[in-house]
């Protein structure tokens, strides 16, 4: 029993019975769906308006992904959806994670063959020991798809080791930009349900 039987049972039959859990103990529970439906609603215009990203913006009905909308590393060669929900309030932005969980299982099941024809290879095959990498002048935009949304990185060179400037676009900063939004005409309590449902990363909105 190796590494790669361990990941088999975890990718084939744990996570997606874990899943499917969730799945049947929310999903329906009168509890969630009276705290959640019509709560915190983001238009999809208002989603687009402030440059919502990743599942907040996709639950308002907005199918945008990085991965298929610039694709990038193995993704132009995985078969997935981007999952889209239409109401914009909590209980889409709770649908919307379980759809991106079932669709990142069907991602580890493509993955999983390639790992096993790895087997015995070098894990890393790059360039060894230290170096100084020297960019050209100028600037450039990189980004990638991660689980809150778009994180992208703005970086200018000025032909330096270092760079002369650099931005992160950290999502879970821009997706608490419209939490004003959501609140309207709601309760205080819901302020939590709201702010569990944009889900941020603490540390990206310490700004």
């Amino acid at each position: 029993f190796n590494t790669l039987d361990f990941l088999r049972i975890l990718i084939n039959e744990r996570l997606p019975r874990a899943i499917d859990e969730i799945d049947n103990y929310l999903t329906t529970s009168e509890i969630v769906t009276n705290r959640c439906i019509g709560v915190g609603i983001l238009t999809k215009e208002d989603a687009i308006a402030y440059s919502a990203a990743g599942p907040v913006l996709r639950a308002s009905g907005v199918p945008y992904d990085v991965r298929r909308a610039d694709p990038y590393s193995i993704y132009p060669e995985l078969e997935f959806d981007v999952a889209v929900r239409k109401h914009g309030d909590v209980y889409d932005r709770y649908l919307i994670r379980l759809d991106e969980l079932r669709q990142s299982i069907r991602i580890l099941q493509q993955i999983l063959p390639m790992l096993e024809e790895t087997q015995g290879q070098p894990f890393f095959a790059g360039r060894g020991g230290n170096y100084s990498p020297r960019v050209p002048a100028g600037e450039s935009y990189g980004r990638v798809e991660n689980p809150k949304g778009e994180l992208g990185y703005y970086i200018v060179s000025d032909g330096g080791q270092n760079p002369w400037r650099y931005h992160v676009r950290a999502p879970s900063f821009i997706n608490l930009t419209p939490l004003g939004r959501m609140c309207q005409c709601n309760k205080v309590a819901d302020v939590v349900a709201i702010l569990g449902s944009i889900d941020i990363v603490l540390g990206e909105t310490d700004r």
